[in-house]
């Protein structure tokens, strides 16, 4: 893809692309270099990077809106200028880079999502009430020497009417170790090893030596799985799916397909799809 010289722009470290609150008509892809993006309610602490490869400022071009942070270079950087004038015309003779800006949107939600979840589970849990002391012990206890009635009517409350339940923890988004599955519409379970860390999904090949750990062929009729198709990947409490490889008919979480090397977090009850095969993710 050919572009004018003064499509790039070539900053040095220290250098800010754009400030928290500036109209922004310009989304930016890195070329070479690191850039951050900074809140001022978070100070100098980044709230993500982006490296070759990576676009930001997207959002304010296509909303129309200003810029919601500060884009920091941190290695010095050149980047690609896309206008909003003529973003539409590039989408159109450069379908790929529509379908790499979707993947990357999905996985950065996904991503999102997955740090809400977290986030709201260990709030939760800290909200979780201690155990209170037995009321009997505050009853039995003995007054010391000259308290008065209200001293003493502080030992014991008067009960309460209402009974006030801790919140409900919310689920976690996996499971460690076991209760983890890929399910298929007509009932087919396909259960993954507590005691492995990666998955190879697709279609054994004995000739080749091939002997995926999660064998989909027997719901593959039209034979649309690659041999060695994509990999769950198991990173501590998280779950990843990867393209290796690109394959003919595609790797898709939640209907957007996924690009080949990049690792997709999924959670319980996010739909897979590896080729024509489509199955739910699961954690018991």
């Amino acid at each position: 893809m050919s572009q004018a010289a003064d499509a790039y722009l070539e900053l040095p470290a220290g250098q800010a692309v754009y400030a928290e609150g500036d109209s922004g008509s310009t989304m930016y892809i890195i070329e070479a270099g690191t850039v951050d993006l900074l809140l001022a309610a978070r100070g100098a602490e980044p709230i993500a990077s982006y490296g070759p490869g990576d676009f930001f400022g997207e959002a304010s071009m296509l909303a129309e809106q200003p810029r919601f942070s500060s884009a920091i270079v941190r290695k010095p950087v050149r980047l690609l200028k896309i206008e909003r004038a003529g973003f539409a015309d590039l989408l159109a003779r450069h379908v790929e880079i529509g379908i790499a800006i979707i993947c990357k949107l999905a996985q950065r939600h996904q991503q999102c999502e997955l740090r809400l979840a977290s986030a709201l589970l260990e709030a939760a849990q800290k909200r979780k009430p201690t155990s209170a002391p037995p009321r009997d012990a505050a009853r039995a206890a003995p007054a010391a020497p000259g308290e008065t009635l209200q001293q003493s009517a502080r030992l014991e409350p008067p009960p309460s009417r209402t009974t006030i339940e801790p919140p409900r923890a919310s689920p976690p988004v996996a499971k460690l170790r076991g209760g983890c599955a890929l399910k298929h519409a007509k009932g087919s379970v396909f259960a993954l090893d507590p005691a492995l860390n990666e998955f190879l999904v697709g279609r054994p090949d004995p000739r080749a030596g091939i002997n995926p750990e999660i064998d989909l062929s027997e719901v593959d009729p039209t034979r649309s799985l690659s041999r060695r198709h994509a990999r769950l990947v198991r990173q501590g409490q998280l779950f990843f799916v990867r393209e290796d490889a690109r394959t003919v008919n595609g790797t898709f979480v939640n209907n957007v397909r996924i690009g080949t090397g990049v690792d997709v977090p999924v959670k319980p009850g996010d739909t897979l799809r590896f080729g024509a095969v489509e199955v739910e993710f699961s954690a018991a």
